[in-house]
């Protein structure tokens, strides 16, 4: 056996190859064999030592086999991890569905959205689903909150999930069938979550994902996957395990998306049977697609006319009151301190016109907004008070200015400061 000590032997004295002999367990294995070898070489190897480096030999080719299957199963388990990760041709849209939650998870953050806990304000601005902005003409929202995550363990949470149930059903369904469902899913998941919440901000792959266990489960179920009764049963318990851990989490825990996770499962299951059909009869694949696809459509149109959306009309209502406001205080941008006779009656009418027609125009506003969630009851009622007061300062700046008596410049001061305690109070409400 020639190998990296045997050059080496051949250099040494026979005193100093005995020596390494008899010391073996001094020296490496191979640079043992090798002095061996070399004794071999002179004439001066016993048969006994011949046979000691036989088994040497043996010892030292079974470690080698025994290293090269350790690396080549080394080598299998991470390939076994990382394929659910590589596209193929028939498993295409889970690792693009992971890689797109996470690449747009990455971009919010390279944007300044905190990583842990991002604003409300920063997940409606990237897509996330609101009642009274989707309602509002901004249906695409339905799906890109399905691409959003409101931080780190949220994302991580849910693509482990879109991982294991991903590669469970992409391949066995067909990787058209299953994009297409998942998406759906996660339409009515939307829908769901908007139906039942009006003041919610709805963001997370769990509602699409619950949807995935649905249709998996429609499919154990109706017997449609070979699988066998032993795994079968495991996997049923494993799915109702999954959904009735996390739907009763989201009932015990504060700003989970319960209604989204509960529509996602209920669809994914409704889908899931009809996938049963298509599985059974082929020839109703594309028309069970486009149902499903003009129904969603359907339910996204259709859903504004039945859900009330009082949230809706109250920013609508606050977008006329703030131009409003805007025009109606234009008396604390110029100086009043003075005003020529002359043009006295010209301020008079403008604080009617530009002053006390508007505040009464705001006042008509909130008037109109009836039967309005109890968060937003306070506040209505805090700016109708404030509207009054406002309404209230610019008549008494109409007779300061036909009359000029001290006491209405009182009663002006005093009313300034009830004006800004209800803006201290509706500041908190924020």
């Amino acid at each position: 056996m020639e190998n990296f000590f045997s050059k080496k032997m051949s250099e040494k004295s026979d005193y100093d190859l005995q020596n390494i002999v008899e010391n073996k367990n001094d020296f490496q294995e191979e640079a043992y064999i090798a002095a061996v070898e070399e004794l071999e070489k002179r004439n001066l190897a016993s048969k006994e030592l011949l046979e000691q480096k036989k088994d040497t030999l043996e010892n030292v080719n079974s470690k080698v086999i025994e290293e090269k299957l350790a690396e080549e199963e080394r080598e299998k388990s991470f390939q076994e991890v990382i394929a659910p990760l590589i596209p193929s041709k028939d498993y295409l849209f889970t690792p693009i569905l992971i890689y797109s939650n996470v690449l747009i998870f990455v971009i919010m953050i390279l944007s300044g959205v905190h990583p842990m806990a991002p604003s409300v304000e920063s997940l409606i601005t990237w897509g996330g689903n609101l009642r009274s902005i989707t309602l509002e003409g901004e249906q695409w929202r339905l799906v890109t909150n399905v691409f959003l995550h409101g931080g780190v363990m949220h994302l991580l949470f849910n693509m482990y999930a879109l991982f294991h149930i991903g590669g469970l059903l992409e391949v066995n369904l067909k990787k058209t069938r299953f994009f297409l469902a998942y998406i759906l899913s996660g339409i009515f998941a939307s829908l769901a979550s908007i139906y039942f919440y009006d003041n919610i901000v709805s963001v997370g792959a769990s509602g699409a994902i619950f949807g995935m266990y649905g249709l998996y489960l429609a499919l154990l179920i109706s017997k449609s996957f070979d699988v066998p009764k032993e795994s079968k049963q495991s996997l049923i318990s494993s799915i109702l395990f999954f959904v009735g851990y996390n739907l009763f989490y989201g009932f015990t825990k504060e700003g989970i998306d319960n209604a989204a996770h509960i529509g996602g499962l209920i669809s994914g299951f409704i889908i899931g049977f009809l996938y049963v059909q298509v599985i059974k009869q082929p020839k109703y694949a594309k028309i069970v697609s486009a149902g499903l696809v003009v129904f969603a459509l359907s339910a996204t149109m259709i859903l504004p006319k039945i859900v009330s959306n009082k949230s809706g009309e109250f920013q609508k209502a606050m977008s006329v009151f703030v131009e409003n406001e805007e025009v109606a205080l234009w008396m604390y941008r110029e100086d009043l301190s003075f005003i020529p006779s002359n043009k006295i009656l010209l301020y008079h009418n403008r604080l009617q016109k530009e002053g006390i027609d508007l505040w009464d125009a705001n006042l008509g506003l909130l008037t109109s907004l009836t039967d309005t969630p109890s968060y937003l009851e306070e506040r209505i009622k805090l700016l109708s008070e404030y509207c009054s007061l406002r309404k209230e300062s610019c008549i008494i700046m109409q007779n300061l200015l036909m009359h000029n008596k001290p006491e209405d410049e009182k009663n002006l001061e005093e009313l300034n400061l009830m004006i800004q305690s209800k803006i201290d109070e509706l500041q908190k409400l924020n």
